[in-house]
C-alpha cells in the first residue's frame, strides 16, 4: 500500500511539475516539498535506506550544479523528491530516470535551438572558441568510447548510443555562445532583478563580475551592491529552456522499466 502511495505521488508530482514548468518556467515548492516530506516518511517506514542515501547525495550534488546556474532550484528539489519516492528502492530506477531526462533534453533542445539559430544565421566567427572546444572534446570522447568498447567494458550498442547522444552535446557546445546570445541573454535594469537570476558572463563588465565575486546567481541583495557602485544595468540569462518535462519523461519510462539501464550494460 505504501509503495502504491509512493508511485502515485511520484508520477502525479513529476507530471504536474513538468506541465507547469513547460508553461511557466517554474517548478513550485507546493509540489516538491510535500513530495520530499512524504518520500522521507515512506522511506523510513519501509526501511528504504537506499532512497534516503541517494536522496541526500542527489540534493547535495545537484545543489552544487544549481549554484553555477546550470539547473533551477525547483529541479534540485524535484530530483531529490524522485530519489526519496523511488518505489523500487533501487539505484537502477534513479539512474534510468536521470539519464533519460538528460539525454532527451539534450537531443531536443540542441535540435530545436540549432534549427532556430540556423534560420537566424549562424555566425561561425562568434562561435569559433566553442567550435574548437567541441572538436577537441569530440576527439577525446571518440577515443574514449572506442577504447572501452574495444576492450569489452561496454557493449557496442551502448557505445553507439552514447556517441549519438554526445554528438548533440558537442553541437550545443559548438554553438552555445551564439544560441545563448540570440535566445537567452537579456539586458535588464537592476530594479527588474528577480531571485536567482543567472549572470551572462560574456557581456557583463569585469567590474560587475568582480563586485559579484564570480557568483553565477544574483538577486535583489546583489542588485543593491551593484547600485552602490554606479551600475545601472546587467546582462542575465532568461527564458532558459525548462527541464521539468524531460524529468517527467524519465520518471515515466523508469516506472515502466525500472532497470532499463541494465540492457545497455550487458
Amino acid at each position: 500500500m505504501i509503495t502504491i502511495i509512493q508511485q502515485t505521488l511520484l508520477l502525479l508530482g513529476t507530471i504536474l511539475s513538468g506541465a507547469i514548468d513547460a508553461k511557466t518556467g517554474y517548478i513550485y515548492d507546493w509540489i516538491t516539498i510535500p513530495m520530499i516530506i512524504v518520500g522521507i516518511i515512506t522511506s523510513v517506514l519501509l526501511q528504504q535506506w537506499i532512497n534516503l542515501i541517494t536522496g541526500l547525495i542527489i540534493f547535495i550534488s545537484f545543489f552544487l550544479i544549481y549554484t553555477y546556474g546550470k539547473i533551477g532550484g525547483g529541479d534540485v528539489k524535484l530530483f531529490t523528491a524522485i530519489a526519496l519516492l523511488n518505489p523500487t528502492n533501487n539505484i537502477y530506477f534513479l539512474i534510468t530516470g536521470i539519464l533519460i531526462a538528460c539525454a532527451s533534453s539534450i537531443i531536443f533542445y540542441t535540435t530545436y535551438y540549432g534549427i532556430k539559430y540556423l534560420k537566424k544565421g549562424i555566425d561561425l566567427e562568434e562561435n569559433k572558441i566553442g567550435i574548437t572546444k567541441a572538436i577537441l572534446f569530440g576527439v577525446i570522447i571518440s577515443i574514449y568510447f572506442i577504447t572501452i568498447t574495444y576492450l569489452g567494458l561496454i557493449p557496442l550498442k551502448t557505445g553507439a548510443i552514447l556517441m549519438f547522444i554526445s554528438l548533440f552535446g558537442l553541437i550545443f557546445i559548438a554553438l552555445q555562445k551564439g544560441i545563448t546570445k540570440n535566445f537567452f541573454e537579456e539586458k535588464i535594469k537592476l530594479s527588474k532583478i528577480e531571485e536567482d537570476e543567472v549572470i551572462a558572463e560574456e557581456n557583463n563588465s569585469k567590474k560587475v563580475l568582480l563586485l559579484l565575486k564570480n557568483k553565477k546567481l544574483v538577486g535583489p541583495k546583489e542588485a543593491k551592491l551593484l547600485k552602490k557602485h554606479g551600475i545601472k544595468e546587467i546582462f542575465v540569462l532568461r527564458n532558459l529552456p525548462p527541464f521539468g518535462p524531460f524529468i517527467a519523461i524519465g520518471v515515466i519510462i523508469a516506472t515502466i522499466s525500472p532497470e532499463l539501464i541494465k540492457l545497455f550494460l550487458i
